[in-house]
């Protein structure tokens, strides 16, 4: 019997979870939307199985349909409350449902999946919503990531610590690991991915109870009208083919002292996961870890001295 139970692509911003999206949604039987992110507010102020309230049920509709990821949707709010008005006792996933339904009917597919990477931190709550969901938490090295982070403008850098993006998903993913969740979550390296497409795609094939279908591969023709317009500009590269050169990119861009400045704020969850670091011998440990210190306390001096000197001074891009 076919599972149509929704999944998840989690993990952190700039890991290719777009690309595993492209190649995932090439299945006959699954369709993935752009990303919803208004779980999050839903899952955070709401009962996660019970019946809704009436006022439970406006607050939510107002939640959905006011998130300013709405428009990418391309559902009208209209038809939204008139699908949730004909429930009898709304839960929180009744409620979404119409929204996925939506899709699915575009895209005349059974089966609906989610690539919000910021749903890594309600695995959880996501896991009480929908008994029996899957999440597929793909990991990237934090260094590639952080490179990603700064070609693409995004807010965020690895001396934020904790605060960093990146940083926050794997060690929330790594929680899961020896939680009750660790059997619906499945692991998928970046690295294995672009290495090996086919068979990464049939391990995630196999996980979500799927069969593998070559087409999944030819991600690359529908690509254009499957990404919102906004967002088209950051992932140029999915119209490339596939190569193990998109892998350890900081061996190209990053210098000594940029790769040492990273690795100082990443070692010890690149360690955790199992990536070689260039600063790997043990001599090394004191100075990372007293320049992940400094470069912490410092972080609000650098998030605006650093901009100001790449405008004025350098012509490169500083990967720090």
């Amino acid at each position: 019997m076919s599972d149509n139970t929704p999944f998840f692509i989690i993990g952190s911003s700039r890991s290719g979870t777009t690309l595993l999206r492209m190649v995932i949604s090439g299945h006959s039987r699954i369709h993935i939307p752009p990303e919803t992110w208004f779980m999050l507010p839903l899952v955070e102020r709401l009962p996660l199985a019970e019946p809704l309230s009436p006022a439970q049920v406006a607050a939510a509709l107002d939640i959905i349909a006011g998130h300013d990821r709405w428009p990418d949707m391309q559902m009208d709010a209209a038809n939204l409350r008139t699908a949730v008005a004909e429930l009898t006792a709304p839960t929180l996933a009744a409620l979404v449902a119409p929204v996925y339904r939506h899709h699915l009917a575009a895209a005349g597919k059974p089966r609906a999946g989610d690539k919000t990477p910021h749903y890594v931190g309600i695995v959880p709550e996501l896991a009480t919503v929908y008994p029996g969901a899957k999440f597929i938490h793909l990991i990237r090295d934090g260094r590639d990531v952080a490179i990603s982070f700064v070609d693409a403008r995004f807010r965020g850098r690895p001396y934020h610590g904790a605060r960093f993006e990146w940083t926050r998903a794997v060690r929330q993913g790594i929680a899961y690991r020896d939680s009750r969740y660790a059997a619906q979550i499945l692991e998928v390296r970046y690295e294995d991915l672009v290495a090996d497409l086919a068979g990464t795609v049939h391990r995630i094939c196999d996980f979500l109870g799927e069969a593998f279908e070559p087409g999944m591969l030819h991600f690359q023709e529908r690509t254009e009208q499957s990404l919102p317009a906004r967002e088209r500009h950051l992932h140029g590269k999915l119209k490339q083919p596939v190569s193990a050169d998109a892998a350890a990119v900081w061996r190209r861009k990053l210098s000594a002292m940029e790769c040492f400045l990273m690795e100082a704020s990443l070692h010890r969850d690149l360690d955790r996961l199992g990536y070689r670091r260039r600063y790997a011998a043990a001599a090394w440990r004191p100075l990372l870890a007293g320049s992940a210190a400094v470069l912490h306390a410092m972080a609000p001096v650098l998030d605006r001295a650093l901009p100001a000197l790449r405008r004025r001074h350098l012509t490169r891009v500083l990967y720090i």
